[in-house]
């Protein structure tokens, strides 16, 4: 079985303007999901455990709130595995993260590229993370 891809800087750096839409993407589903988090729990808060129970008048609006989170979460995961189709490794979401393996002096390493860089500007060695990024 192949190992996982290895990309050039520039390779990345086309890959850019994609990884830009899908966080712009998980931006609106991440803003949807924390509007229908306070949603729940205002109504948790107000009725506390009988608010799932079907006698509830506000259980079908519950439901209806689970159900659209539940979806918007399916939506987010959908999201982070286009990412690695697209052969990165999403780190974080908030803020943007994501590692792609490359080679820099003989070396096995993660092209680190994070939201607002419009080409990859750090890497750092797969063993180590954000904190021990080094610029290019």
């Amino acid at each position: 079985m192949p190992g996982p891809r290895v990309f050039t800087v520039e390779e990345v750096d086309a890959l850019i303007p994609k990884l830009e839409a899908l966080f712009g993407r998980m931006d609106t589903i991440r803003k949807n999901l924390k509007v229908l988090s306070i949603r729940v729990n205002a109504l948790e808060l107000i009725w506390g455990a009988k608010v799932h129970e079907k006698e509830n008048p506000d259980h079908g609006e519950l439901q209806q709130h689970l159900a659209e989170m539940k979806l918007a979460e399916e939506q987010a995961e959908a999201l982070t595995k286009r990412v690695a189709r697209l052969g990165g490794q999403a780190k974080s979401v908030d803020p943007p993260l994501v590692d792609f393996y490359g080679v820099r002096e003989g070396r096995l390493v993660f092209w680190c590229w994070t939201r607002g860089e419009t080409h990859v500007e750090h890497w750092h060695h797969v063993d180590q993370g954000f904190s021990n990024r080094q610029p290019v």
